[in-house]
């Protein structure tokens, strides 16, 4: 064969053994097994290697001939003992790359005419392939013939594809051939263990439900050899795997790998301490977002955690009474599920942390603050929210106010005080009625007898009659009567209007008392400090809604260690 043929064949061979063994296929291997496939020719003159290599090719072909030391099985074997350092020194492409290379060029000799002495020394028997008795030279070719110049054509062709298979090996072509939940959990279980993420691309249908899953999710674990579990954009986790054991069937499912990640374990004692801990050993990326995580525990809780198992997807924390099971969990679960604001009694809990290379943890996981949890439980009717005066984050100190209560009684009390402002108003405001008024019957009664006193004067002068004095003096007597009974109704109507105004006062002052014991009912306060953790709203029934305030705060050190702590300090 020819030299061009040979190093075809050779990278070939090394491309074919990186795919099947999932070796690394790179060019310094390309480079050594090309070489290798050329060095057997080292024994002839009549070939570049030889040309190269005179002295030594001009030797051995003159004391044991063409294809001979160097194409027989002894030197293939030699070759592959002596180049044994490379697997020890981490080097097992180049080792493969060598050894396959060098087998290469004996191996294509053999489909020539002339054929190969592989036994030698032994034997000076040819060994030819392919083999046919009638005719010894059928089916091979000559070196430098067409099939010569095919076979390297073809060599080059071939290795394209084989490279581009190489990248993730020939099992995982299978397995993309394959394309179900037992293939994908493989490549999930591979990739994870070398330090990868995993995404896997999905088509499934739920036929108990009629549903349907279609695109990319990540994947988060297995729970048995033929079952995945992988997980959307919105936090949902599903399962896929074979009919009733899993939420989906797969008709296509095909793992990617994804960047390689730092898995950051720890197990965490949450005795005594609050589920929102856990947030705490779970750093947060540049992008505010948590970092990628998961837990997995068994815990004993203070109370009932009130899960509602979801049949449409894989639940991810499951409780009964006060039992707490997380799987494959997240901080997101557990909010989403009101759980973080939960004291836990007993149990350990794993937390993994994904990572990229190089990012650093930003937090303590081994030592994390051992906190003093204290709940401020208040509850109102739905139709009555409260008016929340904290946030999570915020420092609260024991008796701050955290939240107002919009109650029936306070709103009532609210009308009560504005309406007696009102009433109270409208009583001082009011003026007595125009008709009985004092002052205009005294003027009117000055009228009177001052027209009295002048008809009495021109009586007596004889102008005027004595009726006319009549008349005039029983008008005077007439307004004066008027003006009594007037000055009678006026006093009437100011001593009623005080008593209305004395009453407006009182009912306001009552009013005020009541929006003041309303307002003091409705104003709830801090029972502890510390910084307010959670937020969460229970709701039982439709009369009433339960608040619950988590605060957090690092405990004091117990006067025990502290002593410790002390006697250790003064030891010399």
């Amino acid at each position: 064969m020819r030299l061009g043929t040979h190093l075809t064949g050779g990278v070939l061979a090394y491309t074919a053994t990186a795919t099947l063994f999932q070796l690394p296929w790179t060019a310094t291997g390309v480079v050594v097994a090309a070489a290798a496939s050329a060095a057997p020719d080292v024994d002839t003159l009549g070939s570049t290697v030889g040309r190269v290599f005179s002295p030594l090719a001009r030797r051995i072909e003159r004391r044991h001939g063409h294809r001979t030391l160097t194409h027989c099985y002894a030197a293939q074997l030699a070759v592959a003992v002596v180049a044994l350092p490379l697997v020890y020194l981490g080097q097992p492409h180049l080792y493969a790359a060598l050894v396959v290379g060098y087998a290469s060029h004996p191996f294509l000799d053999t489909l020539t005419v002339q054929g190969v002495r592989v036994w030698w020394p032994w034997s000076d028997r040819r060994g030819v392939f392919p083999y046919y008795n009638r005719q010894p030279t059928a089916y091979r070719t000559t070196t430098g013939s067409r099939a010569d110049s095919f076979f390297g054509a073809f060599f080059l062709v071939a290795t394209v594809p084989l490279a581009v298979v190489q990248h993730d090996g020939y099992p995982r072509l299978v397995r993309v051939v394959q394309a179900d939940a037992s293939a994908a959990v493989r490549d999930f279980l591979d990739w994870s263990a070398e330090g990868y993420l995993v995404s896997v691309e999905v088509e499934a249908d739920d036929p108990q439900h009629l549903r349907r899953l279609s695109g990319t999710f990540e994947a988060i674990g297995t729970t048995g050899q033929n079952t995945l579990l992988v997980r959307d954009s919105t936090g949902r986790t599903f399962s896929l795997g074979p009919a009733y054991t899993a939420d989906f069937q797969p008709t296509r499912a095909v793992a990617h790998r994804g960047e390689r990640v730092t898995v950051s374990r720890r197990r965490v004692d949450l005795a005594g301490r609050v589920l929102a801990d856990l947030d705490g050993l779970v750093p947060t990326l540049d992008s505010g977002a948590r970092a990628r995580h998961l837990l997995d525990g068994q815990l004993t809780l203070t109370e009932d955690a009130g899960v509602t198992p979801d049949e449409f997807r894989f639940n991810t924390v499951e409780g009964t009474d006060r039992r707490l099971s997380l799987r494959f969990a997240t901080l997101d679960d557990l909010d989403r599920l009101a759980l973080s604001g939960l004291v836990v009694e007993a149990g350990v809990v794993t937390v993994r942390v994904y990572l990229s290379p190089g990012q650093a943890e930003g937090y303590s996981p081994d030592d994390p603050a051992h906190s003093a949890v204290r709940r401020v439980l208040f509850a109102h009717k739905p139709s009555e929210p409260p008016r929340l005066l904290v946030d999570e984050g915020d420092r609260v100190a024991i008796g701050d106010t955290v939240a107002v209560l919009e109650t029936s009684a306070l709103a009532t009390a609210r009308l009560d005080v504005e309406e007696a402002q009102a009433d109270l108003a409208a009583a001082q405001a009011a003026r007595p009625p125009a008709s009985g008024d004092p002052v205009a019957l005294r003027q009117r009664l000055a009228q009177a007898e001052a027209r009295a006193s002048r008809v009495v004067d021109r009586h007596a002068e004889g102008f005027e009659p004595l009726a006319t004095v009549e008349a005039a003096r029983s008008a005077a007597a007439d307004l004066r009567s008027q003006l009594a009974q007037a000055e009678a109704r006026a006093a009437e109507w100011h001593a009623q209007q005080a008593e209305r105004a004395r009453e407006a006062g009182a009912h306001l002052r009552r009013a005020r008392l009541r929006l003041d014991r309303a307002s003091r009912d409705a104003v709830v306060r801090s029972t502890g400090a510390g910084v307010v953790r959670r937020i969460e709203r229970h709701d039982y029934g439709p009369d009433r809604t339960e608040v619950r305030i988590v605060l957090v705060a690092p405990r004091p050190p117990s006067t025990t260690s502290a002593a410790s702590q002390t006697t250790q300090g003064r030891r010399p």
